[in-house]
């Protein structure tokens, strides 16, 4: 077994089976990874097993090659209209396959000199960090340290009821993770993906370029 096919049944062991994914779609596939070649061969691989999914306790979800519903498509998510309009150019460049429960998107970098290289897309600030040359490297990082990487610990310290995030939603933290005030602690809400991606970047636009200690007032009826 190829270290590429490893990984992928690694991960499939890690799926939520209650999220039934929509049926795979060659076209989007192909439009959103590439031809079936390198470098997007072992994420379409994986996608023709399992067309997305959540996985780690719904810390991580992987998006499917189908046309909807928005919050799992590839194709309708990377719609500019979707939510990325919001971040007013700052997510350009970037074709995002996944995110964790935060909203913090995994995306190739079209800008990046080396073709299929991974990035996070910091979704409260509109920031991208490198992460990864390859998918398959991305991946390899992520199953030798789940928890460096995606928040399963805030996931599982979670009540009960709270703990599984519901297909579509994402965990919302109020104040904001990046501002001062979240250090006395947060209050954490389950909310539609699109309209808390929307909300992040309305607000990630208007703090891009502020000096550090600015003071920023947020309205949650804006």
């Amino acid at each position: 077994m190829s270290d590429a096919a490893h990984a992928i049944a690694t991960l499939l062991a890690e799926r939520d089976p209650r999220f039934d994914p929509p049926p795979f779609e060659a076209a989007i596939a192909e439009e959103a990874l590439g031809p079936s070649g390198a470098p997007g061969k072992p994420h379409r691989r994986l996608l023709e097993l399992l067309n997305g999914g959540y996985f780690f306790d719904h810390a991580l979800h992987l998006f499917g090659a189908c046309a909807s519903p928005a919050w799992h498509g590839l194709r309708a998510w990377n719609d500019p209209a979707t939510w990325r309009n919001a971040y007013e150019g700052a997510a350009d460049g970037l074709v995002c396959f996944g995110e964790d429960a935060f909203g913090d998107q995994f995306a190739y970098d079209a800008r990046a000199e080396q073709a299929g290289t991974v990035v996070v897309f910091e979704a409260e600030l509109g920031c991208v960090v490198p992460a990864a040359p390859s998918f398959v490297a991305w991946l390899e990082a992520l199953l030798a340290s789940p928890a460096t990487v995606l928040p399963i610990d805030v996931i599982r310290a979670q009540p009960d009821e709270q703990r599984v995030l519901a297909p579509g939603t994402q965990l919302f933290a109020y104040p904001p993770l990046f501002t001062p005030e979240s250090r006395d602690g947060v209050s954490l809400g389950h909310v539609d993906a699109v309209e808390a991606m929307r909300f992040r970047g309305q607000l990630a636009s208007r703090v891009r370029g502020l000096p550090p200690g600015s003071r920023v007032r947020i309205d949650l009826d804006d």
